[in-house]
């Protein structure tokens, strides 16, 4: 027979459970470990406005200018460039493996501990899916869990690691494995005269990268716990961030108002997300956010009434890779980690932007 005390913690542990699916984390989901990897080739901004053809071009020259970027990590070789996006494919593909294979390698964890592997990028047209790839390059045990998402881009990290999060709890003994890689080169053409503005704009701060994250649900792990997370869309912003396709050309537009768009309300939903865990922005020590480009920054910066010097990861991540799309705010958080080395009960808070227009929060306490 149950005994009382049994039973009370029997409801006190349902109870906490609750919570924390509430909160759209599972209990204890810490970032045990974190890695990037680079591709070898990376590029000046002159050099890519050369490579596009858009050197002598004055808005152009205007725009790579002021954008933030200094170099970008991209492949720009002319027989890729000659391709269209579907002819490049094939290539791409192997590129995200071998990158993700060179972060995962960093992380040196053992395949077989691992119990949901997910992977993302913002375009894909590979089969099998990268997380069935790479279960297969490191033997995983067959039952690990796979998924593959595209599509979530800058928005990435918060919904990533929330379901990987949430995850554990189906396998409570095991890790949880996200990868983001991306090939932004995938999507950049060639100028041509009927470009759009938009087209160009893109092509000034778009970079390849990938990132891989271990999240644990082991009380001895290293590494900020996550605290809560939540994703919000804003209505009627769907055409903001669109991926363009033509037969023999692509880009990803962006409207020139998204910055705006995205940090209109951002005060707000901070300042809301916050209030639910009794915090305000006064208790957050490092503020993580995705560095989409100059006016993301600034306009966030703003919004939040933020300076500089506290979003300088997302500024030396912007400047050394430009934005890498879906692995874009795990570089900021290494750099944080890096930089600061945020101590015990300290607290940071990501910002991401991406398609949708989709504004992920997270947080996390050291």
């Amino acid at each position: 027979m149950t005994s009382t005390a049994a039973r009370s913690r029997h409801h006190t542990t349902q109870s906490r459970e609750r919570a924390w699916g509430r909160l759209g984390v599972s209990p204890g989901a810490r970032i045990a470990a974190l890695a990037v990897a680079d591709p070898d080739t990376s590029y000046s901004q002159a050099e890519v406005l050369s490579r596009l053809g858009l050197a002598g071009d004055e808005f152009a020259e205007r725009i790579f200018a002021r954008c933030g970027v200094k170099r970008r990590h991209l492949n720009l070789s002319q027989d890729f460039l000659d391709r269209t996006l579907q002819g490049r494919s094939a290539e791409v593909e192997d590129a995200l493996l071998q990158h993700a294979i060179g972060a995962i390698d960093r992380l040196e964890i053992d395949p077989l501990t691992i119990g949901t592997l997910v992977s993302s990028s913002l375009y894909s047209l590979g089969c099998p899916a990268l997380a069935n790839r790479l279960a297969d390059h490191y033997g995983m045990d067959p039952t690990t869990d796979k998924y593959h998402l595209t599509g979530v881009g800058c928005a990435s990290a918060v919904p990533l690691l929330r379901l990987a999060a949430q995850s554990l709890q189906q396998h409570p003994h095991k890790h949880a494995l996200v990868v983001a890689a991306e090939s932004m080169s995938s999507i950049l053409m060639p100028a041509a005269p009927e470009d759009s503005r938009a087209k160009t704009v893109g092509s000034a701060i778009f970079g390849d990268g990938c990132a891989a994250a271990l999240l644990s649900g082991d009380a001895t792990a290293s590494g900020p716990l996550i605290v809560a997370t939540q994703v919000h869309q804003l209505p009627g912003t769907l055409g903001a961030v669109e991926l363009a396709v033509e037969p023999q050309d692509s880009h990803l537009h962006l409207e020139r108002d998204l910055p705006d768009l995205a940090s209109a309300g951002l005060q707000g939903l901070v300042r809301e997300f916050l209030r639910h865990r009794h915090l305000d922005a006064g208790a957050i020590d490092h503020w993580i956010v995705h560095p989409g480009g100059r006016r993301i920054i600034e306009c966030v910066r703003d919004a939040l009434e933020l300076s500089d010097d506290q979003l300088s990861a997302s500024w030396r991540a912007l400047a050394d890779h430009g934005n890498v799309g879906t692995p874009s705010i795990f570089y900021v958080l290494r750099d944080t980690i890096l930089e600061h080395n945020p101590g015990p009960g300290e607290r940071g808070l990501v910002v991401t932007i991406g398609p949708g227009v989709t504004v992920g929060l997270m947080l996390l306490r050291w």
